[in-house]
């Protein structure tokens, strides 16, 4: 038996991608054999396609680090044919076939049972995104600086789905004093409309001289872009705040000093969501339940794409500017079993 997948591999250290039919291999003890329904597009997904970006280091590969679907065949006890899954991030998509095919064969460790009130869909729009954001909020929610609901907040890349999901959710949970960073400006009506009280571009944050500490603005900052914005954040960032860094579409390189830290007690939160413990994992998955989960009009935007549509996209995603979530339907009715 065959099916479509997105293959990447490698000519002249260049990597190379198109749609493909490949077979069914044997599925190992342990694994799961899952229908996809939902995958998404995340950086990292497209940086698959981008010569020397470190991702991947086997080739061919099929890419897509998330996926939802149904569970056709399993080698796992704790999953039944038709359980309705989720697998995000993890070795997905990196070391190990992604969601980027029809069916995707994974370790049942890999996936989370979607046997509450969160749809197939519902899981590809939160995604490594969502989990990523939900993660880096649950470090400091317990924190001193946020007890105060109009605690000073600054969201950077919040057009960008881990910032999309940061807005969302600390907007839903009554925080009124956030203000998000993007460039395109002409979105910031509906950034406002998803409760950002302020809509900055990169500039307007920018020390005019870079000094180990400046005016105390922030409380709180959740970066996803790092290099040079994230260096001129820290010295505004106020005493006892918190920084939590989870991205670096800025770069990797950060110019700072230590006296933030040490003078003003600042704690920075880096947020790995790939190696995030499962148990852990479970827990931010009943968040998503609960108290995790926005009115719509909070959600973070999402537009839906097919399979056809995906290749394109996803080659020009690193450059073009968007908004929000991207997310690839396979199927959106259960398949018989």
């Amino acid at each position: 038996m065959q099916k479509k997948a997105l293959v990447v591999s490698l000519s002249n250290e260049q990597p190379q991608a198109q749609v493909e039919k490949i077979e069914l291999a044997p599925l190992p003890p342990d694994w799961v054999r899952v229908q996809v329904a939902y995958s998404d597009i995340n950086y990292k997904d497209a940086l698959t396609l981008k010569a020397h970006s470190g991702v991947l280091r086997d080739y061919p590969r099929v890419p897509g680090i998330d996926f939802t679907g149904w569970v056709t065949a399993s080698h796992d006890r704790d999953f039944q044919i038709g359980d309705q899954v989720a697998g995000i991030g993890r070795e997905i998509g990196i070391q190990i076939d992604g969601g980027y095919q029809e069916t995707v064969d994974v370790p049942g460790e890999f996936l989370h049972l979607l046997n509450g009130q969160r749809t197939l869909q519902d899981a590809a729009l939160i995604g490594t995104a969502g989990l990523t954001a939900a993660i880096g909020l649950t470090k400091v929610l317990d924190t001193e600086s946020m007890a105060d609901r109009n605690a000073a907040i600054l969201i950077t890349g919040v057009t960008g789905g881990v910032g999309g999901w940061q807005l969302a959710l600390l907007a839903s949970l009554g925080y009124h004093n956030l203000t998000v960073i993007t460039r395109q400006v002409d979105l910031k009506a509906q950034l406002l409309a998803r409760g950002a009280k302020q809509v900055l571009t990169p500039e307007q944050v920018l020390l005019p001289a870079l000094k180990p500490l400046a005016k105390q603005k922030f409380q709180l900052v959740f970066d996803n872009v790092g290099g040079d914005l994230l260096a001129n954040l820290i010295p505004q960032v106020s005493e006892n705040g918190h920084l939590v860094v989870s991205g670096n579409a800025g770069g990797i390189k950060l110019t700072t000093t230590i006296l933030p830290f040490i003078l003003r007690g600042v704690t920075l939160h880096g947020i790995d969501s790939v190696n995030y413990p499962h148990d852990d994992r479970e827990e931010i998955w009943q968040l998503f339940e609960t108290a995790f989960w926005p009115a719509e009009n909070l959600r973070p935007a999402s537009q839906k794409i097919t399979f056809a549509e995906l290749l394109p996209i996803l080659t020009t995603f690193t450059t073009q500017a968007h908004f929000g979530r991207t997310i690839v339907k396979f199927r959106s009715r259960r398949p018989r079993f």
